[in-house]
Formats: structure tokens, sequence, C-alpha cells
């Protein structure tokens, strides 16, 4: 049995996109998010086309209508000064890629997609929550710093030094 446009969906409606000053409401888990697809992908293990397709959502707009301007604004600012871009453009391998589906990535572009992974190892979030041990301020350290204790390099010196003039805790 296939859902229509209207019936229930877990915390939403099938083929509509919940948006308020919250922002959108995800159909999985019920909680409003400013970037609904990067949500899904790190909460629900699902890409922005998966949880498209599972939800019947149009191939846009899983970004809050505010984001998504900015991002468009900071576009149209930055596009001119990108010069190497501009000269290697082709619209009609573009339009012709795309058509072809989400699966048909060329080989080259695998290499580079590969290549850009490989490059960024160790810089992305680790994804967990941690508390600094001298100032209890709460951050994400980066993979290659999983094993981080201190929020930044002032709080690290500090403790280093010795206990004296520590920070109140609030308990």
């Amino acid at each position: 049995m296939s859902s229509e446009v209207g019936d229930p969906d877990g915390f939403g409606v099938f083929g509509v996109l919940n948006e308020d000053t919250d922002g959108l409401l995800c159909h999985d888990c019920g909680h409003r998010f400013t970037h609904l697809g990067l949500h899904a992908y790190k909460a629900h293990g699902m890409t922005a086309d998966e949880y498209r397709k599972a939800h019947g959502l149009a191939r846009r707009g899983l970004v809050v209508a505010e984001t998504r301007a900015t991002i468009k604004e900071n576009a149209r600012r930055t596009f001119s000064s990108r010069v190497a871009f501009i000269a290697a453009r082709n619209p009609a391998a573009a339009s012709a890629a795309q058509r072809g589906g989400p699966d048909s990535i060329s080989p080259a572009g695998l290499a580079a997609i590969r290549e850009t992974a490989r490059t960024r190892r160790g810089t992305q979030r680790l994804g967990t929550v941690v508390t600094c041990e001298w100032c209890g301020a709460q951050f994400c350290p980066l993979l290659g710093a999983s094993k981080r204790r201190f929020c930044c390099r002032s709080c690290s010196s500090r403790h280093n030094r010795g206990q004296r003039g520590r920070p109140a805790q609030d308990t």
C-alpha cells in the first residue's frame, strides 16, 4: 500500500514539509531543524534523497527558507570571483549528468570525491559533546582530536600551570 499526499506519516503528513518559526518538522522523530537533510543523515542514517522519497517530499526545500535565502545570496555574491570554476564550467554536461540520475557519477567524479574525503579526514567533528575539564564549557572536538579534554589552549595552559584561579563551577 503506497501513501498518498495528506496521509499521516510519522510525526508529519506524507508529501507535506511542515515549516514554522522553529524550523522544519522531522517526520521520523518529531523535532524541528534548520537543515532537515543534514539532520536526516546524522540522526537517522539516510541521505536527503532517501528521506524525501520515504516521506513523499519535493526535490528541494529541506532547508529553512531564511537559511536557503542566505545561501543563495552568498552564492550570488561570490560566484563572479570563482574564475577557474567559470572557465571550466560545462552546463550541457552538468545537465546530462543530472538527467542520468543520482547514481551516475563519472569515474573522475568518484576519484575527486575519494580524494576530498581522504584530505578531510580528521577535520570533521566527532559528533559527541565533551565538557571542558577546566571551565565547564561544552564543545564538540574534531575527529583527529578525540581525546581532547579542554575547550581551548587557554584552559589547557591554566590546567597545566596548576589549579589556582579555577573558575567557579555551577552545580
